[in-house]
């Protein structure tokens, strides 16, 4: 049976749309008739997430059962989330909800087991309230693989880059890239043999071509894996 898929969007807006877009890439299709009817909330009223894990804003948690409590009324089946922070909530929007909600960070963990059985460290680049919650170590440590964050300076910089005047929230990408960049040899030297683009935003901007090891991108991963769920086939018989 087909399944219509949820998208509960907006933190931020351009993973949104770059995740419906992945969805629609990755789909098989001749026609119009042949894709997957997509529901998107994108509220990007919704708290900070990494703010509020820190102590430093207020809680995200209404507004995302909210979000999802409206996609199910529009007739989703199943839900995704365009944020890796976000995740740290989905029990609580569980509770709330009777679709299911699809595990990006799960997903993804079982993707790099499946794709690169040869690495067991990965190096994560994401926001400091991903780092906080521990999201991927946990996951990744339950399928026998290991996480390794950046030292505190290149974290540090990372947030800069995301959220700064100049960051990726604020449409700029050539100068985060090339912070981002230190990050990737600071990890690269600390044993990563993958990197985990653990930051919606961060994929917006971190392409393969720019690494030398495998770039691990959960947006795809989670795109792909709706596609699959939803009933539909992929177009690349290769991509998972």
């Amino acid at each position: 049976m087909k399944k219509q898929i949820g998208i509960l969007g907006g933190m931020g807006p351009e993973a949104t749309s770059k995740l419906f877009s992945l969805i629609i890439k990755n789909t098989k299709a001749q026609n119009d008739q042949d894709h997957i009817p997509v529901l998107i909330v994108n509220n990007p009223k919704i708290p900070d997430r990494s703010l509020f894990i820190l102590g430093k804003g207020p809680s995200p948690i209404k507004m995302l059962v909210e979000g999802a409590l409206k996609l199910e009324q529009m007739g989703a089946d199943i839900i995704l989330i365009p944020c890796n922070t976000a995740h740290f909530f989905i029990k609580q929007i569980e509770e709330k909800i009777h679709v299911p909600i699809i595990d990006m960070i799960k997903e993804t963990a079982r993707y790099v087991l499946y794709k690169y059985p040869e690495i067991k460290k990965h190096g994560l680049l994401s926001t400091a309230g991903v780092c906080r919650t521990a999201i991927y170590k946990k996951a990744f440590e339950d399928i026998g693989l290991e996480i390794i964050n950046p030292d505190t300076l290149y974290q540090q910089q990372n947030m800069t880059v995301i959220y700064g005047k100049t960051g990726i929230k604020a449409g700029s990408k050539t100068v985060p890239r090339k912070i981002l960049l230190q990050s990737v040899a600071n990890l690269e030297e600390k044993g990563a043999g993958a990197i985990i683009s653990g930051c919606t935003e961060i994929s917006l901007v971190l392409k393969q071509p720019h690494i030398n090891i495998p770039l691990i991108n959960p947006l795809k991963i989670l795109a792909v894996k709706s596609i699959q769920l939803a009933g539909y086939s992929l177009s690349r018989s290769n991509i998972y």
